[in-house]
């Protein structure tokens, strides 16, 4: 009989990671390979055309440049939010911290299909917020809500809240309180304590919840679409556009490409920052 090794359940964990790893390399070599052909399919010749007329392309540039921001506005406000909550959760000493907890992990069960129906519900024309503005009197007719970058920011904020939560309640659990304890001790301001030791020791889970909430809201695809009702257009939905509906494959291979390689960049960059910044 065959005593298996304790290494053995990390062992058969790395098969399917493996997988997993080699699926997504291959996708990525496949659309890179798509995005140099001439035309796909029955490709005559390769070529970088295609990343050229991303470039000259007004519509394209346009949704590229509306990703970022949208990307970078939904992390800011999800780091903003979800700090202080995480800080109650990690350090605070309160009997509700485990409601709380719960109520930050009840939206992960719910679909994300679900919950735009929900904002729908509350901001459509015929919604709860615009009846009860006009049955106050406070407005005479519906408030477009809808179909505005600002909507499809709430609905992203929503969804990606909670990963910036667990991420920084789980960097902020492991900072030792009497740091905080030894500093007030010594007559610091919490507000100086914060800044001084708090705040660099929690770098490490701002920047993997940002890198998270940042990636997450680079390629989202239904919640522009449900809340921006077409006119909110990012890359995705312009990448789903011009290989479904125009069948263009090459032009939307090679804008997938480079929103991949501009994410990757930032990440990058944004990585040696915060590393710079939690190791003074």
């Amino acid at each position: 009989m065959t005593t298996l090794g304790r290494d053995t359940p990390l062992s058969l964990l790395l098969i399917p990671a493996s997988v997993i790893g080699c699926l997504m390399v291959l996708s990525a070599v496949l659309m890179l390979g798509i995005s140099i052909l001439d035309v796909f399919p029955g490709w005559t010749r390769l070529t970088l055309d295609h990343y050229r007329d991303f470039f000259e392309n007004r519509y394209l540039l346009q949704a590229g440049l509306r990703t970022l921001s949208l990307a970078t506005v939904v992390t800011v406000v999800c780091l903003v939010l979800g700090y202080p909550v995480a800080w109650f959760l990690a350090l605070g000493r309160s009997k509700v911290a485990h409601l709380v907890f719960l109520a930050v992990l009840t939206p992960l069960i719910v679909s994300i299909v679900v919950r735009m129906f929900g904002w729908t519900i509350l901001l459509g024309n015929e919604g709860l917020i615009n009846k009860v503005l006009v049955g106050l009197g406070i407005i005479n007719a519906p408030v477009q809500m809808m179909r505005s970058f600002w909507t499809v920011a709430i609905g992203l904020i929503h969804v990606f809240l909670p990963f910036m939560i667990l991420s920084l309640t789980s960097t902020l659990g492991r900072i030792d309180p009497s740091l905080s304890e030894a500093a007030a001790t010594l007559g610091s301001r919490p507000v100086r304590s914060f800044l001084q030791i708090t705040l660099p020791l929690s770098a490490q889970g701002i920047a993997t919840g940002s890198i998270i909430v940042f990636c997450l809201a680079t390629g989202v695809y239904l919640t522009p679409l449900w809340l921006g009702r077409g006119n909110v257009t990012v890359l995705a939905t312009a990448i789903q556009q011009q290989i479904l509906e125009t069948g263009d494959w090459p032009t939307g291979a090679a804008s997938a490409m480079l929103l991949t390689w501009f994410t990757l960049l930032l990440v990058a960059g944004y990585s040696v920052f915060i590393r710079r910044v939690g190791g003074r």
